[in-house]
């Protein structure tokens, strides 16, 4: 079976559906059956952007075109290049299976690539992970674009979730072996050259590290947890010699025999016969004697900067507030990074200006505007104005909610009871509290407010009122590309000193200067936690001269050099 699930244009534009929608260019089922034996099953190179294998059931043995050889057991995850070409072989004689799904250019497919490049082409999940049956609802073909979108990115997420929680950091092992400690040594072959690449360090480093941490060295520690999970394997399954040698990265069944009996003095039938149980087996015991400390992280600062996530995420912002503007709001001055606002008014009223244009929204209007944005609110009145507000940061969020703006207009009318009213009440305050720390969750609640928001304009729901294309209006975010406070005012036309008092009766947290210089800190310290950059290449993007000068400061704002910064986060 195999299903097409890339739907047409929509009415509105392809610019929306590249911005918005996941999609799929095929979904289908690898099975191998018990009669057919070892007959190989071969994957020819696929014209797509990226592709996944979940194996599900028995295990296989896959020879690329790359020359490599690699195992699939149930719960495993590869994402082979797209031109590789891959034969595989069912190990045993009992049934496999398991699904391939190709994805076409965008969102998935950049979501797809996030994954293999941030936890590499080969993970492994448990098999009962609740991630494992979301991929197997990808077979159904007979879903609406926008629910079939919405599963796949559900695929996606879930996913990284358990990814993500499973991901073993650096500062895990310095503490002795942990739980995970295995899953990461079964996914890398019980190597210490493996772990280091995983954990981005030096072999030497990782093996130091791990010595002083377990009181032995570190290549003996992982073959005696080899030994231990090998044994364990023997007295608790029925699994073969051979699929054992296979999950505890021996090279051979040989191997593994000859291994087994030089360190516990028996064959491995010897030890399947005795039965002996799991609890008998020695276990590595954590060193409690020196060990590396992660420094102490001071706590962050209440009034903090809203960073922009690297990465896949829809991120959303949002509150609800009913407080008047005592002075005209600038929409010019008061956003450091580039956002987009989707406003709805409750109750009360105020007033929108941009250019020569004014607009007065009253209970049921919504307003989306980009921000920076050579526009302004007041509250003439002076009475509350009640309002529901979603602010979409970072590229997924807010490319897509500007696109949905260009296609259906930038103001309207809607009901208060409607679908993406509803979802904005529920998730404003989680996605406030989650604002400067990527959150799986509210990217999947954000993905499904923004879906709700189309499949509304789609159908005719929402009454549109005229304003301008706000776009052309819309002015440019300087934390990242203007160095001082003087430039940003020339780029403007305003003085320096109208500026910086417009910005303090704005900004909470110092002089304008100091706000930004935290900023670009923060975002620093959001890209030491969750990308690969290298401190000099984070210090360039903070617009610092050098690492030198970024170093002393970092380290001053978060207590911690940018590298101890970096491996103290789990």
């Amino acid at each position: 079976m195999q299903s097409d699930r890339s739907p047409p244009p929509p009415a509105d534009g392809s610019a929306v559906r590249d911005r918005l929608l996941c999609t799929l260019k095929h979904a289908r089922p690898l099975v191998f059956k018990r009669a057919d034996g070892r007959r190989p099953l071969t994957l020819p190179p696929a014209d797509a952007a990226a592709r996944q294998i979940i194996w599900l059931r028995g295990s296989v043995q896959v020879e690329t075109s790359a020359a490599s050889t690699l195992h699939l057991a149930p719960g495993s995850i590869w994402s082979p290049a797209p031109a590789d070409k891959a034969i595989l072989r069912n190990l045993f004689t009992t049934e496999a299976s398991g699904i391939e799904l190709t994805f076409d250019r965008g969102l998935a497919a950049d979501y797809a690539a996030f994954l293999t490049d941030h936890f590499g082409s080969l993970v492994r999940i448990p098999i009962r992970e609740d991630a494992l049956r979301r991929a197997k609802s990808l077979l159904d073909s007979d879903t609406a674009p926008l629910r079939y979108a919405q599963k796949i990115f559900a695929w996606l997420s879930a996913l990284h979730a358990v990814l993500d929680e499973r991901h073993m950091q650096l500062t895990d092992l310095l503490h002795g072996p942990s739980d995970r400690l295995r899953d990461e040594c079964v996914q890398h072959g019980y190597s210490l050259k493996a772990l280091s690449s995983h954990l981005r360090c030096t072999p030497a480093f990782l093996a130091a590290r791990l010595s002083r941490a377990w009181g032995q060295p570190a290549g003996e520690a992982l073959r005696q947890m080899r030994h231990e999970h090998a044994c364990q394997l023997l007295a608790t399954t029925s699994a073969s010699l051979a699929e054992i040698a296979w999950r505890c990265g021996f090279s051979s069944p040989a191997a593994f025999c000859t291994a087994v009996k030089k360190r516990a003095g028996l064959t491995p039938s010897q030890i399947r016969a005795a039965r002996s149980a799991t609890s008998s087996t020695p276990r590595i015991v954590a060193n409690r004697g020196p060990s590396i400390t992660p420094p102490p992280m001071p706590k962050i600062r209440e009034q903090t900067p809203m960073t922009v996530w690297s990465g896949p995420y829809f991120q959303l912002d949002g509150g609800e507030a009913d407080w008047p503007y005592e002075t005209p709001y600038e929409l010019a001055l008061n956003g450091i990074t580039d956002a987009v606002h989707w406003v709805y008014t409750l109750e009360g009223e105020a007033v929108f200006e941009v250019g020569e244009t004014s607009l007065v929204v009253k209970p049921g209007t919504l307003v989306v505007h980009p921000q920076p944005l050579n526009a302004r609110w007041l509250t003439p009145t002076g009475k509350p104005w009640h309002r529901i507000w979603v602010i979409a940061r970072g590229p997924w969020a807010s490319d897509a909610l500007i696109e949905l703006a260009r296609a259906h207009g930038w103001a309207a009318t809607l009901s208060a009871s409607s679908q993406p009213v509803k979802l904005a009440r529920h998730w404003a305050r989680y996605w406030n509290e989650h604002r400067n720390e990527p959150s799986i969750v509210g990217s999947q609640a954000a993905y499904a407010w923004l879906l709700s928001w189309w499949r509304l304009l789609l159908a005719g729901k929402v009454t549109p009122v005229p304003l301008p294309d706000l776009s052309k209006a819309h002015s440019r975010s300087f934390f990242r590309r203007i160095k001082t406070i003087t430039r940003y005012a020339e780029e403007i036309g305003y003085s320096r000193g109208h500026i910086s008092r417009k910005l303090r009766g704005q900004w909470d947290g110092g002089t304008p200067a100091q706000v930004i210089r935290r900023q670009r800190l923060a975002q620093a310290a959001l890209e030491l936690r969750h990308t690969r950059l290298s401190v000099a290449e984070i210090a360039q993007r903070a617009q610092f001269a050098s690492a030198n000068s970024f170093i002393p400061a970092f380290k001053r704002e978060f207590g911690a050099t940018p590298l101890a910064y970096r491996f103290s986060q789990t």
